[in-house]
Parts: structure tokens; C-alpha cells; sequence
């Protein structure tokens, strides 16, 4: 079987299924229609039309039925149905269009499960319909009174026109074809509408389109993209699967560019993998808005999910107002014109697939008009009452310092250890690996140990350097409030460019010095180091050995300190303990790197409500 019959080709489709609306062009742009034929009302079609032409802006045709005034029901021109791609596609090449469905009281599509649109793009078109369309056909008689409708319809094109592409519901596909060849006509519906005054076109909100498409709104716009590629060029396509991996990884760009955070080869393994897990256990073999997010959270972290989401979500024509100045159109709660809202049920045409209300837990967005607000408070008074830290990220970081120094001491000690064969002391204990190592000798050896003398006063982690003339940065000195604290110095990103709340600036630490016990270290920004000092990192270091009191300096970085600095460390007798970067977990150096200031200590009252761990 094919999808022709006589001069009619057929493309059944799943409603607002992207990949449907690319099988639809495909047709079109193969078959060269002298006509086409859609499945939906004739009713409509003006405001059908009308809708179309604003595109890409979404708009949707809504109205009210007279024996249920309580529910608003609406017809969305989404993209990325292949109905409204069969309506572009006539438009846009003069091609006649007829809308050929029968216009119901009350019709409403009953959502059914239709496996995923993957197959169609591996096994085709042809093949989906032919194992899923007589699971998908509609029983129902308002149904039979549509399809005979349209198969009248249909007949009546063919003898007008040399070739008609017809654009109907997988659903119906089956019965119309039958109906086209039998030639069998059915009586009207008696309650059929031949028109519909009160029916008009609404522009949606932008927070209502996750609701009312059926495809994710960035998913959408890229599809949108991808058409108007096509457009000028002639060339390319659009598969979803690289849709959303091309979501995921501009979701992983703005979160690199606010977090300073990149995702490694092990968490993009993670993340795909885990999506595509979430989708075959709901019965999908493509993951959907909903598990994406989820995904995101349980493998990078709760930032990357609300970025994820919050770029899932948006769709750039949608912004601002609409150049006609239409009503709008709201999710749940109806028409809102000149800030009026009238509340009742929304009724999408096509039933929307039946959902469950989860609660994901995420970093709390405030509008962009609230961060205005906030940013622009923090510009006018930087520092009127004088700036401090979150007491939790300062014992989490005092902690970690802690840490950093018993490690040091720990790989002093493992580097002055010495095994010696056994002879007539046991020294420090039975060395076990060498003992083994030389078990056909039948001999034994043993440990030597010998702690450092001296402790680590002064500890310096490069997150990443920066040039010493580069303005590009904050750099600061903190001291201790009490004994529990130590002096710290350090360089980040600018204070004031990201402020999460009233008073409140969350910077990135480039660079971080501590020294303990604490001794109101000068605010080495303003020191001269010497003339050797070119870098951030180095200004650190050097800092270190200059005023620790002790003998050893812990240093953290991606790559070893300089000749120089070891040189600087031998005239102030204190000896660099080398620790790379890589040896400590990522996330607990995140933790390390992201910092808050505060616009004064009046400001701890409220900074738990904005500041939290995911």
C-alpha cells in the first residue's frame, strides 16, 4: 500500500509533532500539488489564514459554545503541527488551499498514545502508518460524520485539480481512503455550524506556549529557524534529536558563561544517557521537556536544570507585544485584554496528553525586572555600609582550607618516608607492598617516618590565572571576625555583575589566599611584591610567603609554581607544597568557587532566602 490514490497523495500525521510537519514539507515539495486539503474546518479558514500570515509569532483561534459558555475552546496555530505547515506551504507558493474538516458543536479530539515520531524518521512514513494507523483510527460518530465529510470533500478536489495533497490525522486516514475509493456518501451531520461569528484570533502569551504547543518552545523556534534556512538556501533539515541536543548544549553555554562551569565528556555521557532512560521507561524513545530538566538536575546540578528549563522555555517572537495589538490568550485562564482577566477552562481542539503535576526543586529565578531593580540599587550604593561574606560559605571555606593543610602535611610526610630491609628494629611498622614485593628474598622491610617540623600557615588555590594588569577582576581582602577565621585575599569576577538579591552579588573566585592563624594581613593589592610578580597567582604566593608564620606554604593549582617563586620561598625559608588542582572533587571546588558579597551585615537577615545550595 501506498499513501497515493489516483491524483490524491495522503500525509497522515500526528498533531504538533515537528517531525510530521517535516514530512509534510517533504510531500509538498515533492509531489508539486496543484491543491491541498487539510483537516480542519471550513469555518475557520479566514482566521486560519490570518493566524498563519503573523507567524512566527503563535497566535490561536478561540471561541465559545453556546451550551457551554464556561469553557474557552482554541485552536493554537502552532509551527510545528504539519496542518498549519500544510497552510504555510500553500500560502506561501499561491497554491489553493481548502480547509475540508466538518465544523461540530463541542468537538474536542480525544488524545491517544502514538508511538514516538522517531520511527518515522528511521522506518518512514509509510511504515508508521501502515503498523500504528488501525490502532490510532477513530470509532466515534461524530468521527465517521467528519471522515465521510472529508471524503466528499476530497472527491470533489480530484476532479477539479491535476493533483491534491491531503493533510489529515493519522487517525482518520484509514476510513477516508476507504471512503474515497468506495465512493460511498454518508448523510450530513445534523448538527453541523456553517459558521461562526463569534470565533476570533488571540495572541498568546509567552508564558502560556509550554501549555498550548506541542513541542518544546525553543524546539519550536529552532524548527522555525531551520524553515526559514531552508527558505533561502534550499538546503538542510530538521531532526529532532539534534534539536535537543543542540538545546542541551546552549542550556550548557549560558551556564558556563554564569557559573564558570563546563560540562566534561563523563557528565554529557551522564546526561544523555539518563534523558534517553527517562524516556524509554514512560514509553517514549525521545526524551521530553519535562525528563530533559530532570536529567539536567540528577547528573550537572539544579543551575544548569533552571537554565535548562528557563531556555526550554522561551520563544523569541513571543516577546513583547504583537504589532496588531490582539487580545491575549492565557494558559488556564482565559482572554486577558487591557490587564482584564476572565477566568474559565481552556480547550485545546487536540486534547493535550494526560500529564501528572511534579514538583522539581530548583534555584529560585526572580524576574528580570526584580534583578533590574536589585542591580541597579547595588550600582547606585556599592558599599554604604560596608561589605562582608555569607557566614556558611565562609565555614565552608575555612573548612576546605583545613583540609588543603593536613593534605600538604600528609604528602610531606609520604615524600620524607624511607624503607629500609629489616635488621633490628621495626622502625615505624612493617612496610607490606615492599615486604611483597621482595618475598622470594625471604626478606622483611620496614618504615621509616619522619614529620614535617613546621605546619602550613598559608594556603593559595588558582582557580584560574589572570594577567597582574588585567582590570578585568575584583580583587579584595577579607579579615577574620573571628578566632575560627582566617585572613583572606583574593581575586574574582567583577562585584556587582551578577546580583541574585537585595544587597546581595554572587562572584566567581579566580584565585584565593588564606592565611592562619590570622594576623591582619595588609591588603596585598596594594603591596609591592617586586618586580618578578607578573600574574594574580603569583601575587598570591607571594603574599603567602611573605606573611604565613609558618614554615610551610599549601599551593593548588592547575600547574606547578614558577622557578621564581621557589627562589622567593628559599629567602624567607619556607618550602612550597605542590597539590594539583585535579586531586580534589569538582563539585566541593565549585562550592569553593562561588562566593557571595554582601552589602553590609544587615543584610544576613535576608540572604538565607536568596543563597542556598541545589
Amino acid at each position: 500500500m501506498t499513501l497515493d490514490f489516483n491524483n490524491i497523495r495522503f500525509v497522515p500525521i500526528v498533531h504538533q509533532r515537528v517531525t510530521f510537519a517535516e514530512r509534510v514539507r517533504h510531500a509538498a515539495i515533492s509531489f508539486r500539488p496543484d491543491a491541498i486539503a487539510v483537516e480542519l474546518p471550513a469555518t475557520l479558514q479566514p482566521l486560519i489564514v490570518e493566524g498563519v500570515k503573523r507567524l512566527p509569532r503563535i497566535s490561536a483561534i478561540a471561541w465559545r459554545e453556546a451550551e457551554d459558555p464556561n469553557e474557552l475552546y482554541y485552536l493554537p496555530i502552532d509551527p510545528s503541527d504539519g496542518l498549519v505547515e500544510a497552510v504555510r506551504l500553500a500560502l506561501g507558493y499561491n497554491i489553493p488551499l481548502h480547509c475540508i474538516d466538518l465544523d461540530l458543536p463541542g468537538l474536542r479530539e480525544k488524545w491517544q498514545y502514538a508511538p514516538d515520531d522517531l520511527i518515522v524518521e528511521r522506518a518512514g512514513l509509510k511504515r508508521y502508518v501502515e503498523e500504528f494507523g488501525p490502532a490510532l483510527a477513530a470509532t466515534d460518530d461524530a468521527s465517521a460524520a467528519r471522515e465521510s465529510h472529508m471524503a466528499t470533500m476530497l472527491r470533489a478536489l480530484a476532479g477539479r485539480y491535476g493533483r491534491v495533497l491531503c493533510v489529515l490525522g493519522v487517525g482518520h486516514y484509514e476510513s477516508v481512503r476507504r471512503l474515497v475509493e468506495s465512493g460511498e456518501v454518508e448523510p450530513a451531520h445534523p448538527g453541523a455550524i456553517d459558521e461562526r461569528p463569534g470565533a476570533a484570533l488571540f495572541d498568546i502569551e509567552k508564558h502560556a506556549l509550554p501549555g498550548m504547543l506541542g513541542e518544546i518552545p525553543w524546539l519550536t523556534y529552532l524548527w522555525e529557524q531551520s524553515r526559514e534556512e531552508r527558505e533561502l538556501t534550499g538546503e538542510g533539515g530538521f531532526d529532532r534529536l539534534d534539536a535537543i541536543v543542540t538545546l542541551l548544549r546552549e542550556a550548557a553555554d549560558v551556564y558556563e558563561k554564569l557559573y564558570h562551569e563546563q560540562l566534561n565528556l563523563t557528565q554529557w555521557h551522564g546526561l544523555l544517557q539518563y534523558a534517553r532512560n527517562l524516556a524509554l521507561v514512560n514509553g517514549r524513545l525521545q526524551p521530553d521537556f519535562h525528563e530533559l530538566v530532570i536529567a539536567g538536575r540528577g547528573v550537572v546540578d539544579g543551575d544548569y536544570a533552571a537554565e535548562l528549563a528557563a531556555l526550554g522555555a522561551l520563544y523569541p517572537p513571543q516577546e513583547g507585544k504583537g504589532t496588531d495589538e490582539l487580545p491575549r490568550l492565557t494558559a488556564g485562564r482565559g482572554l486577558k485584554d487591557d490587564n482584564v482577566i476572565a477566568r474559565f477552562h481552556a480547550a485545546p481542539r487536540w486534547e493535550m496528553e494526560p500529564f501528572e503535576m511534579t514538583r522539581i526543586r530548583l534555584r529560585r529565578r526572580p524576574p528580570a525586572e526584580l534583578l533590574e531593580i536589585w542591580k541597579r540599587d547595588w550600582e547606585e550604593q556599592p558599599g554604604l555600609f560596608g561589605l562582608c561574606d555569607w557566614p556558611p560559605e565562609s565555614e565552608r571555606q575555612e573548612k576546605f582550607m583545613h583540609f588543603v593543610r593536613k593534605r600538604a602535611l600528609a604528602v610531606m610526610s609520604e615524600d620524607r618516608r624511607r624503607v629500609e630491609e629489616f635488621t633490628s628494629s621495626m622502625l615505624d611498622g612493617l612496610d607490606l607492598r615492599e615486604t611483597l614485593r621482595n618475598w622470594h628474598s625471604g626478606k622483611l622491610y620496614v618504615r621509616a617516618e619522619y614529620p614535617p617540623r613546621g605546619a602550613v600557615g598559608a594556603v593559595v588555590v588558582i582557580f584560574e590565572d589572570q594577567d597582574l594588569d588585567d582590570g578585568n577582576n575584583w580583587r579584595a581582602t577579607l579579615y577574620a571576625e573571628h578566632r575560627g577565621e582566617s585572613d583572606i585575599s583574593f581575586f574574582a569576577t567583577p562585584l556587582g555583575e551578577q546580583v541574585v538579591g537585595p544587597r546581595i552579588s554572587r562572584v566567581e573566585l579566580n584565585g584565593l589566599l588564606s592565611v592562619w592563624p590570622a594576623s591582619h594581613l595588609p591588603d596585598i593589592w596594594m603591596f609591592n611584591l617586586g618586580e618578578g610578580i607578573k600574574s594574580c597567582a603569583d601575587a598570591l604566593l607571594a603574599s603567602g610567603i611573605m606573611f604565613s608564620s609558618d614554615k610551610y606554604v599549601a599551593y593548588v593549582a592547575a600547574t606547578p609554581p614558577r622557578p621564581r617563586m621557589k627562589q622567593l620561598a628559599r629567602r624567607y625559608g619556607r618550602h612550597i607544597i605542590y597539590l594539583p588542582l585535579h586531586q580534589f572533587a569538582r563539585d566541593r571546588l565549585r562550592r569553593i568557587r562561588r562566593f557571595h558579597m554582601l552589602g553590609g551585615r544587615h543584610v544576613r537577615r535576608w540572604a538565607r532566602d536568596y543563597i542556598f545550595e541545589n
